[in-house]
């Protein structure tokens, strides 16, 4: 790249460059001079002019950083030239330019592409060893990174590199960065994986902690959003009724087709008339009529697909249900436990509105839509159709379910039959979805649910002891079983 290249390509930068990305406080372009791309990270001046007095130029910062990141032979992007009252549109501001790694993915997408499709992680073993030998090195180098998770980390042609300069800190890793990294890659590693890492980064024998704290910070962050105004979730308005709707989710999950959409608040008044008008009518079918509520299904229109959905209606029969809901409606509580689930990875129907009508804070009507599971629920599903090995891979999964909820902190207290979908998926096998997630308190009470389960699937005319066993054995896999009828532990 010649100086009257790079001058000509950025007096021009709107017209030959391609915003990437805008964070408000600073945007990415990307430019291709004949055959290398650059990325230029443009700091706005306006708005940050506190924080540039307390920390300093932001792209003469990342540029010193991304410095000491290649003196230190850490695979990053290399840094080329810091550029200061750097003007866009007139706008004055500061620049970093980088040379670009192409091609290139992201590992957090690189890895939930693969988990949508089913496929394994190719050299998972070299990739795993690689990222932390990667982290390894930054801490080696006495260098640490306030924001380290896998979104900067970068996948190119194998090779992994360190994104984001500008979160780089002298000083060495501190144990909030690797807790941050062991959020990140919790979703996909195993706990081999976690504990290799956890001790070569921390240089203990130790295990990592089960509860990490950074995690529940997240999960706070994440509930803070699903109140809406944001861009992950909105705040709508349908006649008397005030509520906030899913638009999307950064990384898509496998088992909800929805979560890979991009929903509106055009989407949702565009098809409320249709809606309000056939349950109005009780035009949907049924599933269930009670006296705590009515649930409907239906098909509905979003983001130009047609939807499968569930219509969730209660209703307060008791005086202590009609006191609770001064607080919250159960409505309410059922769309933030969903998200408390899914945000830890738990296969879990998927919301995508929660509409209320009150007075004073009392709700006087409430209206749930969640997009609806295919497939049979457990207390149904014809067990005996299933392949053996598919069978008793479905009851281990099941068991290693409600395991997995108490160790992160809750408690199932209605994990009956019923409320479990069994999701079929060709490369996965029958997958166990939670439905109904009312039942579900966050506090732990270990056996509750796998008791309220096996009670319940005892009046299932195909189980059979052996699928005791597996569910069991998936719960507790290192516990001695034993057999109701002989209360004899096994191996005796």
């Amino acid at each position: 790249m010649t100086q009257q290249q790079l001058l000509d390509a950025l007096s021009n930068l709107p017209s030959v460059g391609e915003l990437v990305k805008d964070r408000g406080n600073r945007q990415v372009w990307r430019v291709q001079l004949g055959a290398t791309p650059y990325f230029l990270k443009w700091y706005p001046r306006a708005g940050n002019a506190i924080k540039r007095k307390l920390v300093g130029n932001p792209a003469l910062l990342e540029f010193t950083r991304l410095i000491a990141l290649q003196q230190a032979a850490i695979a990053s992007p290399r840094a080329i030239a810091v550029l200061r009252g750097f003007k866009i549109n007139s706008v004055p501001g500061d620049a970093v330019i980088l040379q670009a790694i192409e091609p290139s993915v992201p590992l957090d997408k690189y890895l939930n592409d693969l988990e949508l499709r089913g496929e394994p992680v190719p050299d998972r073993p070299l990739l795993a060893r690689q990222l932390i030998d990667l982290i390894y090195h930054l801490g080696k180098a006495k260098l640490g990174h306030n924001d380290l998770h896998l979104g900067n980390i970068l996948l190119s042609q194998g090779k992994l590199f360190l994104l984001d300069g500008y979160a780089v800190r002298n000083g060495g890793l501190k144990m909030s960065h690797v807790l941050m990294l062991g959020h990140s890659a919790g979703r996909w590693a195993t706990r081999t994986e976690m504990v290799r890492g956890w001790r070569l980064l921390m240089a203990s024998d130790s295990r990592p902690p089960s509860a990490n704290p950074v995690s529940e910070e997240m999960s706070r962050k994440f509930l803070d959003r699903t109140r809406g105004g944001n861009a992950y979730f909105g705040i709508i308005k349908l006649d008397d009724l005030h509520g906030r709707f899913f638009k999307r989710v950064k990384a898509p999950r496998w088992w909800s087709p929805v979560s890979e959409l991009q929903i509106t608040e055009a989407d949702w008044i565009s098809q409320w008339p249709i809606i309000r008008e056939k349950l109005q009518r009780e035009e949907y079918p049924a599933i269930k009529r009670s006296a705590s509520g009515d649930v409907f299904e239906g098909t509905i229109q979003l983001a130009g697909r047609d939807i499968d959905v569930i219509f969730k209606l209660p209703k307060r029969k008791t005086f202590i249900k009609r006191v609770s809901s001064f607080f919250r409606s159960k409505n309410s509580r059922s769309w933030t436990k969903a998200w408390k689930v899914m945000i830890r990875n738990f296969p879990v129907e998927w919301p995508l509105l929660l509409a209320e009508k009150t007075i004073v804070g009392y709700p006087l009507r409430t209206l749930l839509i969640l997009a609806r599971v295919p497939g049979p629920t457990l207390e149904e599903a014809d067990l005996d159709s299933m392949p053996p090995v598919d069978r008793e891979r479905f009851f281990r999964r099941l068991g290693r379910t409600l395991r997995r909820l108490e160790l992160a902190g809750f408690g199932h207290f209605d994990a009956k039959s019923s409320n479990w979908i069994v999701l079929a998926d060709e490369r996965r096998g029958p997958t166990p979805v939670i439905i109904d997630v009312d039942g579900i308190r966050h506090y732990r009470t270990d056996g509750e649910g796998i008791e309220r389960l096996l009670r319940s699937m005892k009046l299932h005319r195909q189980y059979t002891r052996q699928d005791s066993y597996w569910l069991c054995k998936g719960y507790a896999p290192f516990a001695r079983v034993l057999d109701e009828t002989t209360q004899t532990a096994e191996g005796q």
